[in-house]
């Protein structure tokens, strides 16, 4: 399939007739005509893909078409690059000195264009030779259709009651104390994962044990930083994220394994160790844990081999679901009412008799038939389609399945699933990396007034509609903040990508064979070869460096880092990197470099004429200098730093007024006047000092039209009074204050359209409920140590549209008071180390709105917590208690 390769050469087109026109004369005509072809050939592509199964000359021809498809692209993008760089780096006289070497590039443009149209025009005759036909692309099911929110995540669980309490029983609960280790064994995509998270999540389970967590080990297992993420799982109240991550950056092995042990000794834990391959894999992992006898200590693991671990007191063997389970779950998937009409059923049951009771497969399935919006029409084509692919596939049920969930997305959503296979096995993906990536590859099309960033998301909501992709945490507003791919579905994406848009995994010492356009590349910090190789690949748009330990990128020589002039995403995450080289620079077509989690002292100058760059993620590299070029780079469009980062800036920002994301950012008084030039601004994080006047802050944020996510972050010694100046933020709908806090404004004078307010820290004296009930538009609200009170009252009609609850660290809270008719639309309530609250309201018991409680407390006030409000807690379908010390 080359929908993929045309879907991105069309954009790049369509990039230059809009940007570049002045510039392409009589190649203009050319340019329209190849651009019109390729997407007249979209529409041949679904045809062909069919038939090439069957025929092998028409692989041959579709391989032509991408490879055609990927050459136009490299050749217009080349020429964007020629006549950007000296246009921005010039001023009129160097532009008029660059004319002659722009009628160069025209005319190289010219040349090659008459070869890719030569070479089109022959693959559009050899068409009509394997009789291939036009289908026409309908448009993919829209994300508004069925939104996701926090409280569907286990919609989807069925037939696993039976095996949890058989777990529970024989494994968990029912053990004496000491050493137990159960194992959940079965093939990929018969739920594994799913019931250990059930069983990890059950009311009990969290009840029962002092500390519990998850770590996912995979076929690329890893053990210091399988145990650096036990560790951060398992942190005390106290403790901040980032300085214990700083604080494990140099560690040795042995110092992992003491810090892990430090937090279980002499406490009841239950870990989940997901998706382990080797017993050599666990073995060496249980070393980090304490060697206690005499204490309740529980592990779970997940393994498509039986015998792992060989110690296993119980072994659990996953079984396929019955036509009944099967039925059952595929309602749940395909339909939101749970019910099938009578004249879809038979259909229905014939396909679920290709899943074989796999919920995978069972699962994708039913994103393809909800695709088809109860169309017996269009049920039908997918029975067929699925029966074509079973004839002339040797891959097993599953896979055949999962080939078609692909075959069967639009052009768009192909082109997005490939780049999934760019991340680590079982790697959590923030979505927001992933719609920055898919933008910076050109995978995203303007669409009327919808920001890129808007659309990506919309493209991501679909692949998760079509169970795709997996939902693993949502943010406050409900939308995803984090994802997963399954294992299978992840092979799928590799596999297809490598076939599609050339991509390529090194591991280890491994060198380049082939000329990947797309790179991952796993191993240690002296084994990336991918600089050494004698050839060099110019042709290279996305490099994903997986691995860890001072990886030291200087050793690429400056001539091999301007032959990456194409290279579009760079990411060096995690790579505890300490310094990046002036050749940085020479990167002019880079879009995103992701440089968060590493040890950056600085960043060099030449990073200035990276004019294309729209994303620069620096986060977590602590006290990072940043110099002053880059506020010039005019095509940022995101931009992400540590809140102490040293940053100079110019006496004038004009470039900025692309930026959407701005955080974090220490502000000063001299700073604020730079910030209403950011005019598209929606997302701003920034720490004020003490000398910050808070009433410019408010005139100067008041000017940016269009901020919605705001955080401030104020020193420990600035006290602010009141948030009266946000008032005239009308687009505002979240904001979060940290520290300094004292009074509250009255309602009015809060932001109109405010939906999320969180308040962390402050000295909050008077119960702040009064006025935060008036919000109108509330739906989420975190109390996080903002309030010194012992009183909380909500009255009649208070918080009318309230959501989601949150009381955190309020240590003198003791009474808390809910009138009958406050908090009608709450949902989920959490109560986080309130230890002098022991009795919960008695309205709560009437809510039938209410559906999760979460509850984290002393052990002895878990008890007392328990017996006092067990009335109420018994008409909460979700409660969870978890234990401090």
């Amino acid at each position: 399939m080359a929908e993929a390769a045309i879907s991105s050469a069309v954009e790049t087109l369509g990039n230059l007739l809009m940007e570049k026109v002045g510039f392409l004369a009589d190649v203009e005509e050319q340019v329209k005509w190849v651009k019109r072809e390729l997407q007249r050939m979209q529409g041949f592509l679904k045809d062909a893909n069919q038939k090439q199964a069957k025929n092998e000359s028409v692989s041959t021809w579709i391989s032509e078409i991408r490879e055609l498809a990927q050459d136009a692209e490299d050749v217009i993008e080349t020429f964007i690059l020629e006549i950007d760089s000296p246009r921005r780096s010039r001023g009129l006289l160097g532009r008029c000195a660059c004319f002659p070497s722009h009628l160069y590039h025209l005319n190289k443009l010219g040349n090659e264009i008459n070869s890719i149209k030569g070479r089109l025009e022959e693959i559009i005759k050899s068409r009509d030779t394997y009789n291939i036909e036009h289908i026409s692309f309908r448009r993919s099911y829209t994300a508004e259709q069925r939104k996701l929110s926090p409280w569907q995540r286990n919609k989807h669980l069925v037939g696993l009651d039976e095996d949890m309490e058989l777990l529970l029983e024989r494994a968990i609960l029912g053990e004496r104390e000491g050493l137990s280790i159960a194992t959940i064994v079965g093939m990929g995509g018969i739920g594994k994962s799913t019931l250990a998270r059930a069983v990890y999540n059950h009311a009990e389970v969290a009840r029962r044990f002092d500390r519990r967590a998850w770590v996912v080990v995979s076929e690329q297992f890893n053990l210091t930083e399988t145990i650096k993420e036990l560790v951060l799982q398992l942190l005390e109240p106290d403790e901040n994220k980032q300085d214990v991550l700083q604080t494990m950056k140099n560690f040795s092995e042995q110092q992992l394994k003491s810090m892990l042990r430090d937090r279980l000794e002499g406490r009841r834990y239950f870990i989940v160790v997901d998706d382990v391959w080797r017993q050599q894999d666990w073995e060496s992992l249980a070393t980090a844990f304490p060697d206690e006898q005499d204490t309740s200590t529980r592990f779970l693991v997940t393994s498509r081999i039986q015998n792992i671990p060989r110690r296993a007191r119980y072994v659990h063997e996953m079984k396929t679901l019955d036509p009944d389970k099967s039925w059952e779950l595929l309602l749940k998937v395909a339909f939101d009412d749970n019910t099938c009409p009578r004249e879809l059923e038979d259909i229905g049951r014939e396909i679920l008799t290709k899943c074989k009771g796999l919920p995978l497969a069972i699962t994708v399935v039913g994103g393809l038939l909800l695709e088809q919006r109860q169309s017996r029409i269009g049920w039908e084509k997918v029975l067929q389609e699925l029966n074509s692919h079973f004839e002339i596939s040797e891959s097993s049920s599953i896979q055949s399945i999962l080939d078609l969930s692909y075959h069967d997305l639009p052009p768009h959503l192909k082109s997005c699933f490939l780049c999934l296979g760019f991340f680590k096995e079982d790697a959590t993906i923030r979505a927001s990396k992933l719609v920055y990536i898919w933008i910076a590859e050109g995978l995203i099309s303007r669409q009327g007034e919808m920001t890129m960033e808007d659309i990506s998301r919309s493209y991501l909501d679909e692949l998760i509609n079509r169970n795709m992709v997996r939902v693993k945490d949502l943010k406050k507003d409900g939308r995803v903040e984090t994802c997963q791919i399954h294992d299978l579905l992840r092979d799928l994406s590799i596999r297809k990508a490598k076939e599609e848009i050339n991509f390529e995994i090194l591991r280890k010492r491994q060198s380049l064979v082939h000329k990947p356009r797309h790179c991952a590349i796993y191993g240690s910090t002296e084994s990336y070869n991918i600089f050494s190789t004698r050839s060099v690949n110019k042709h290279i748009r996305s490099l994903f460096f997986h691995g860890g330990g001072g990886f030291n990128v200087d050793c690429c020589p400056s001539y091999k880092w301007k032959s990456f002039r194409l290279l579009r995403v760079l990411d060096m995450e995690g790579l505890r990197l300490t310094k990046l080289p002036d050749t940085i620079g020479e990167l002019v077509g880079l879009r995103y470099l992701g440089l968060r989690y590493n040890d950056l002292e600085k960043l060099p100058r030449s990073i200035g004429r990276l004019k294309n760059l729209q994303v620069l993620d620096i986060l977590y590299n602590y006290g990072i200098k940043v110099p002053n070029v880059v506020w010039e780079m005019d095509s940022l469009r995101h931009i992400y730093m540590a809140s102490d980062s040293d940053f100079e800036v110019p006496l004038e920002m004009d470039a900025l007024k692309n930026i959407q994301t701005f955080k974090y950012i220490t502000v000063s008084k001299w700073m604020l006047r730079h910030l209403t030039r950011m005019t598209s601004l929606r997302n701003l994080g920034i720490n004020l000092e003490e000398d910050s006047d808070v009433k410019e802050l408010y005139t100067t944020l008041a000017m940016l039209e269009n901020l919605v996510y705001l955080r401030l972050t104020f020193s420990i010694n600035h006290h602010i009074q009141y948030l009266d100046g946000l008032v005239s933020l009308h687009p505002l709908t979240h904001l979060k204050v940290y520290g300094g806090l004292t009074k509250l404004p009255c309602a009015s004078n809060f932001p109109p359209n405010l939906s999320s307010l969180t308040l962390l820290g402050g000295d909050l004296k008077q119960d702040p409920m009064p006025i935060l009930e008036k919000l109108p538009k509330l739906l989420y609200l975190e109390l996080n140590g903002a309030y010194q009170g012992e009183e909380m009252v909500i009255s009649h009609e208070g918080f009318p549209s309230l959501k989601v609850l949150r009381l955190r660290y309020l240590y003198k809270l003791r009474n808390m008071k809910l009138e009958k008719g406050g908090m009608l639309e709450l949902k989920q309530l959490e109560i986080y180390d309130c230890v002098c609250l022991e009795r919960l309201p008695e309205e709560l018991k009437f809510m039938s709105s209410l559906v999760e409680l979460k509850v984290r407390t002393t052990a002895e006030g878990a008890s007392t917590f328990r017996d006092t409000n067990s009335h109420i807690i018994s008409n909460i379908p979700s409660v969870t208690v978890d234990l401090i010390d």
